[in-house]
């Protein structure tokens, strides 16, 4: 099967064989998704699986890692990934890990057996959307789970032997949420283990519900300033030992890190004080420029 969406995946799957398995997302209503609304939810077939890695793995060596394409790939049932890894398996044996995009309630759809399944399977890793750590701010954006769900699905995968790559999104409770977003994020990865956090700052594009909300003035997206300081008390309180990857253009400051590295820490967080004391409101509105993110984000037409 064909699809129509352009292939996206995360910045660090780069060199990765990229496999199209899914497209679009099951759930599709996030309110701050800007990629998926004109694309319906599809699965390849384990015949399309199979051309499609015979017509890349010459490019690729035997050890590679694979990344299966999907805003939400992990909801397929579980029958269907013994199908694609059956195909995998034969074609590229001595493949790299296999990672995918994950919803929260796409891991509570497995049980443990599932769980354990597929990670004997060869499912290496998920990246999942967890977004942010605070209740109010998921509700706002209609993510479709809460943040206790996350944990404990997220403690499923530490039993399982799953790794995981959490998502923050800066900003995403609104003017005025950002400390307690920063904390609440914070104390919600601390809680559990992920290999790495990758965040971005909150963007409004047109064609999304947060752009309808805006429109009805029911969001306000925060200042830059308040995303840079909500981004400083998130890595104030963040003490997990994990990888954070703060260099996805949507940022409004860049940074990457290992959070055990307190030197580090330190660096960053003088930093993000140098940047809010030396510069104005509008000075940081212009450097950051969302606007001009907003733009580039606008949604694929089909």
């Amino acid at each position: 099967m064909k699809f129509a969406e352009p292939v996206y995946r995360p910045p660090m799957e780069a060199n990765s064989l990229l496999l199209p398995v899914t497209q679009s997302c099951n759930w599709n209503k996030c309110n701050f998704c800007y990629r998926l609304k004109n694309y319906p939810f599809l699965a390849t077939t384990p015949k399309d699986l199979e051309e499609e890695i015979l017509s890349q793995k010459v490019f690729y060596s035997p050890d590679t890692d694979i990344f299966l394409v999907g805003s939400n790939t992990f909801a397929l049932p579980t029958r269907m990934f013994r199908e694609y890894f059956d195909v995998i398996n034969r074609l590229l044996p001595g493949h790299g890990k296999i990672s995918m995009f994950s919803r929260v309630d796409a891991i509570a759809s497995k049980s443990d057996e599932e769980l354990a399944e597929l990670k004997k399977l060869g499912v290496s890793q998920l990246y999942v959307g967890t977004e942010n750590g605070n209740d109010a701010a998921l509700a706002l954006m209609n993510k479709g789970h809460t943040v206790a769900e996350a944990i404990e699905q997220l403690k499923r995968l530490d039993k399982a032997g799953i790794a995981y790559t959490l998502f923050y999104i800066i900003g995403m409770g609104g003017k005025g949420a950002g400390q307690q977003c920063a904390v609440d994020t914070a104390n919600l990865f601390n809680s559990v283990n992920p290999v790495r956090i990758v965040s971005t700052g909150m963007t409004v594009t047109e064609g999304t519900g947060a752009a309808k909300m805006r429109d009805e003035g029911t969001f306000v997206n925060a200042p830059e300033r308040e995303k840079i300081e909500e981004l400083r008390a998130f890595l104030q309180n963040l003490k997990v030992d994990t990888f954070y990857d703060g260099v996805h253009y949507l940022n409004p400051l860049h940074f990457r890190f290992q959070t055990s590295d307190e030197k580090s820490r330190a660096a960053v967080l003088a930093e993000i004080d140098r940047v809010l004391n030396s510069y104005t409101d509008e000075d940081l509105e212009s450097a950051i420029n969302r606007k001009e993110m907003e733009e580039a984000c606008k949604p694929a037409r089909s």
